[in-house]
């Protein structure tokens, strides 16, 4: 159809390839802006909306025994009763903190009653470490009625008492161990297996202080 000479051949290729290039530099730029936009709007988004923050729920306990300041707390349901001591004002020097488990969670509506130090007729402290003498585990685990004492007997000791075998005394203290000390007799009633009639022929025998 047409009649090019070699030079203008040359020169209408040379324009494409320069036509080509621009149109390409043109669409790289449009890209890029097009990038720092969707970064730039990502980023207010960002600022405008803080991630959200997880909030502990409050607890509340009520503290009493050997601490200094006894009362009812609010506290993080993450804390332990080691900071439920402290929130107290801290034990006093009466207190017997072994027998208690200072690393339990704390539950909301949740009695801690912190042990005093027990002591014999004579005023000499009883020794926690009673686990090779049945005659010493028994009078550090009763009271001067001779009652057992289901804050701070243990397993061995609780076993005499009607209906109480291995199962039931670990449980016991599991359950001493995870809520802290029984506020009352009665409250033995919260471990799993004790009902009603179970406890009726123990309450005679036992105390909590």
């Amino acid at each position: 159809m047409f009649n090019l000479s070699n030079q203008e051949k040359i020169t209408i290729i040379l324009l494409l390839i320069v036509i080509i290039i621009g149109g390409g530099i043109v669409l790289s730029k449009s890209i890029n802006n097009q990038d720092n936009f969707t970064i730039n709007r990502t980023s207010d988004i960002s600022e405008d909306k803080p991630a959200m923050q997880i909030e502990i729920p409050p607890v509340i306990i009520h503290i009493t025994g050997a601490v200094k300041n006894p009362g009812v707390y609010q506290l993080k349901s993450t804390d332990r009763i080691v900071d439920a001591v402290k929130i107290a004002g801290g034990e006093t020097e009466e207190a017997n903190l072994d027998l208690i488990n200072l690393a339990a969670l704390l539950k909301d509506g949740q009695k801690i009653i912190v042990p005093y130090k027990i002591y014999t007729e004579n005023g000499e402290e009883i020794s926690n470490n009673i686990n090779n003498n049945t005659e010493v585990m028994y009078s550090s685990s009763s009271s001067i009625s001779g009652k057992i004492n289901i804050n701070t007997a243990n397993a061995n000791i609780l076993q005499t008492l009607p209906g109480i075998g291995p199962v039931l005394s670990e449980r016991i203290l599991e359950y001493r161990n995870q809520n802290g000390l029984f506020g009352i007799i009665d409250d033995i009633k919260d471990v799993s297996g004790i009902a009603e009639k179970k406890f009726e022929g123990i309450k005679d025998l036992i105390c909590v202080q």
